[in-house]
């Protein structure tokens, strides 16, 4: 049996260049999750495909093509997303976005540090009982001595 060699040669370079040009056409994103907050960097996705299923069967779309730094922030759960240009869509990744429950007393007002809803229970004082604060939402309160607070994520 005879190997032609520049056939072989010519089967290399053919390769070669479809490698290199998959590599340039392959969606590069990069990103960074801080808090609620996700910041995808990209160098030439056109759209971020994002969904709380790992079969992408909610999916939604975030649209790169006039800002290649998209910002936004979502609640607290697990994410699938991946990236496309309309050439290739790139491999499925993840990231969490951990529960965060926070409270703080300022000004005599109650208020959620934290990044999901919250249910705290009031001791002590003239009044006894719940209260449901939002995100970042405040409600009046007595900050005197012998009354406490406690929080706990509400469902």
């Amino acid at each position: 049996m005879k190997i032609n060699k520049k056939i072989v040669v010519i089967e290399m370079i053919f390769l070669a260049v479809l490698l290199s040009s998959v590599y340039f056409i392959y969606p590069k994103v990069d990103f960074e999750v801080t808090g609620n907050s996700v910041m995808f960097d990209s160098a030439n996705t056109e759209f971020i495909i994002i969904s709380e299923n790992p079969d992408f069967s909610n999916p939604r779309y975030i649209d790169l093509t006039t800002n290649k730094n998209a910002l936004f922030e979502l609640a607290p759960g697990t994410y699938y997303w991946k990236a496309s240009n309309n050439f290739i869509s790139g491999w499925e990744r993840q990231f969490t976005i951990d529960s965060e429950v926070g409270m703080a007393i300022e000004n005599e007002s109650l208020i959620n540090a934290g990044n999901v809803k919250i249910n705290v229970t009031k001791e002590g004082g003239k009044l006894v009982g719940n209260i449901i604060l939002d995100p970042d939402e405040k409600e009046e309160v007595e900050d005197k001595p012998g009354v406490k607070y406690t929080g706990r994520q509400d469902e």
